[in-house]
């Protein structure tokens, strides 16, 4: 699910960081479909035109987005 648009957004990273910094990019296939300052406003604003399932928002940041994932240590989680 969403392998085109993570396609793009990947191909596109360095475009995206100059031109969106701080901003949620809304992804259909390898379409810009709007650019928004929150999260809420780009769903609200999307889910107008589009249905739910056929884009994602993603927010452009200088760094990669990290994934906590718990360790386990001799049983336990730390």
């Amino acid at each position: 699910m969403y392998e085109r648009e993570n396609a793009f957004y990947e191909a596109n990273i360095g475009m995206l960081r100059e031109k969106y910094l701080d901003k949620e990019v809304v992804i259909a296939g390898d379409e810009i479909l709007g650019v928004y300052d929150d999260l809420g406003t780009a769903l609200d604003m999307t889910q107008k035109t589009h249905s739910l399932g056929s884009f994602t928002i993603k927010h452009i940041r200088t760094t990669p987005e990290t994934i906590w994932i718990p360790s386990y240590f001799e049983g336990t989680i730390l």
